[in-house]
C-alpha cells in the first residue's frame, strides 16, 4: 500500500491555520509568545489555579 504524502488533510490544515494565527498575534516572535504564556500562567496562579512543576530529568553520563 502506497501512502500519498500530498493528500489534503483538513485536520492538518486546521492545525496549520491555528499555528499561523498564533504566530501572527505575537509578531512571529517566540520570545513574545513565551512571555505571554508566562504572564497568563502568573494571572491564573494569582486566581488560585495550581500548576505542576516537574523536575528536569538529568541523565548521568555513561562511563567508558
Amino acid at each position: 500500500m502506497e501512502i500519498d504524502m500530498n493528500a489534503y488533510d483538513p485536520v492538518l490544515e486546521e492545525i496549520y491555520a491555528v499555528r499561523r494565527k498564533i504566530s501572527e498575534r505575537y509578531g512571529h516572535n517566540v520570545y513574545r509568545l513565551a512571555d505571554a504564556v508566562a504572564e497568563r500562567q502568573r494571572m491564573a496562579e494569582a486566581k488560585g489555579r495550581r500548576y505542576v512543576r516537574l523536575p528536569i530529568a538529568r541523565i548521568a553520563p555513561t562511563k567508558a
